[in-house]
């Protein structure tokens, strides 16, 4: 039992050099849905193309297209995410989508206080969310989330049930979107531990604006965990055409990734990505630098509905 914490706990710290800063539990939802978000530097709260920003700002949902994707994303050390993601509308007011992401840690060889092998196990994460947001006026509109989340170390587990509601403020004619969402609020139903273990919770805030004389989408996120962690996201779109879109971001995370000056260490937190539009569909890729711990590389394919 104490050898299995000590592989938590150094699965979990691997993770927050990486870059993906929170809470020790559920750390899938801090990550983008999908790569555009990725390729923007994670400031898509008041982004609702392909549905970007619907983890970070449900409220976004309202003018997302209904539509499929599919992400998978590589972390350092063999850590891999994969999600799916649906938006679509019923005979209802509003607008309404599914997630399911998998973020899987890894193998490890669990071993006794000898340090003799005595098997392996595995580490993950299971969630899975339902979205629903209705557009209250021609500009303002609400967006509510609910997530049960499920994380897994061998025979430990940990359960929980949260929710996240936001406002989206978007103007048709000036391209001006204003997002405010608190998100990843709720109830550790068990976890690791006896004691009280933090929930990724967050208060963000986005702003972005198709530029009047450059054809690119320029966003900023602000962020406030729970733990009163500050942190800063900007990110931009340059729409080249119809069918092509290229992406950059970069984050004030990159303070956190500490390592010898380098050009790894430049570009930590920095991300690029590629998107291409054919007919309904859609292939993404984006890649962000981790200065020395490496990089994420994350790819999606969505079809319009």
């Amino acid at each position: 039992m104490k050898s299995n914490r000590k592989t938590l706990l150094t699965v979990f710290l691997i993770l927050s050099v990486a870059g993906l800063k929170g809470q020790a539990l559920f750390q899938g939802l801090n990550h983008p849905v999908g790569a555009r978000g990725w390729g923007m530097g994670s400031s898509v709260s008041s982004q609702s193309k392909a549905a970007s920003g619907i983890r970070f700002n449900p409220a976004v949902i309202n003018y997302s297209p209904s539509l499929w994707q599919i992400s998978h994303t590589m972390f350092p050390l063999d850590i891999a995410a994969t999600g799916v993601t649906t938006v679509f509308a019923l005979p209802v007011p509003g607008k309404f989508a599914l997630q399911f992401d998998y973020l899987n840690y890894g193998s490890f060889i669990e071993r006794d206080w000898e340090g003799v092998e005595i098997g392996s196990f595995s580490v993950y994460d299971l969630s899975s969310s339902l979205i629903y947001g209705r557009q209250i006026t021609r500009r303002l509109s609400i967006g509510l989330a609910a997530s049960f989340m499920q994380s897994r170390l061998s025979s430990l587990n940990a359960t929980a049930a949260l929710g996240s509601a936001g406002i989206l403020y978007y103007d048709e004619i000036s391209t001006l979107s204003v997002g405010l969402a608190y998100r990843n609020f709720g109830v550790l139903i068990r976890g690791y531990s006896d004691s009280q273990e933090d929930l990724p919770a967050a208060l963000v805030f986005g702003i972005s604006k198709k530029l009047a004389y450059l054809p690119m989408i320029l966003s900023v996120d602000a962020l406030k965990t729970a733990r009163n962690d500050y942190i800063a996201n900007i990110g931009g779109e340059f729409i080249i055409g119809e069918y092509l879109y290229l992406r950059w971001g970069n984050s004030t995370r990159r303070f956190q990734l500490l390592s010898q000056q380098s050009l790894k260490s430049f570009f930590a937190a920095a991300s690029a990505g590629l998107g291409i539009n054919y007919k309904a569909f859609v292939f993404d890729i984006a890649v962000v630098g981790l200065s020395d711990a490496g990089h994420i590389t994350s790819v999606s394919f969505s079809q319009y509905l």
